[in-house]
């Protein structure tokens, strides 16, 4: 199949200035392996996005404050503990396979619940186990299209890549590949997202 179209010059996602939230990716692992978290490569990540119009990080952490004798009598805080989550709000699309897959976690409990995560944070790769909660795949006004929203909690350390990620879609599926070139260094701004520059 020939290509033949290409983006109008000045539709880009910017890469400086106001930062745009739609420039992050977000993708669920649909293979249910929650527990690699050495290689990103043998992740099945279907892009979550149809159909979503809100991604919010939330970090809970826990503290310690404590009183030295050379403090004056004032407090030292210290970062004791930290939790990640990302609330996803929109409405659901049927047929997405993100989607699909999280819906059929609504009734899930223990291990059923958990998969990986990967958060491209303004061009950073962020990888964790985590768990799906509070799934709500349907509900709202009769005349409305249907919500869709959960919490995705990170379980335990998240991790980023050794070197530049690309992620490859194959046959317009919305599911992705993951590669890692080690060869050229992480921070090299979001890979390349192959036929995701603009949503369809």
């Amino acid at each position: 199949m020939a290509t033949n179209l290409v983006q109008i010059k000045g539709t880009e996602i910017p890469t400086d200035g106001a930062a745009l939230n739609v420039a992050n990716r977000l993708y669920i692992d649909i293979t249910d392996n929650d527990n690699d978290l050495s290689d990103i490569t043998t992740g099945k990540w279907a892009w979550l996005a149809r159909g979503i119009s809100e991604i919010t990080p939330s970090w809970q952490e826990k503290t310690q404050k404590t009183a030295y004798y050379d403090g004056d009598g004032h407090d030292d805080t210290e970062v004791t503990g930290k939790s990640m989550q990302l609330a996803v709000k929109g409405v659901r699309y049927l047929g997405d396979p993100a989607q699909d897959y999280i819906d059929g976690k609504q009734y899930a409990i223990g291990s059923a619940a958990k998969t990986r995560v990967l958060w491209i944070n303004n061009g950073m790769p962020v990888v964790s186990a985590c768990t799906l909660t509070a799934v709500t795949p349907t509900g709202g006004a009769a005349d409305a299209q249907q919500n869709f929203s959960l919490t995705i909690a990170f379980n335990g350390a998240p991790k980023t890549t050794t070197g530049k990620l690309t992620m490859t879609e194959s046959d317009q599926s919305r599911v992705f590949t993951a590669s890692v070139d080690d060869k050229t260094p992480a921070t090299t701004p979001t890979g390349t997202h192959a036929n995701t520059d603009v949503p369809k």
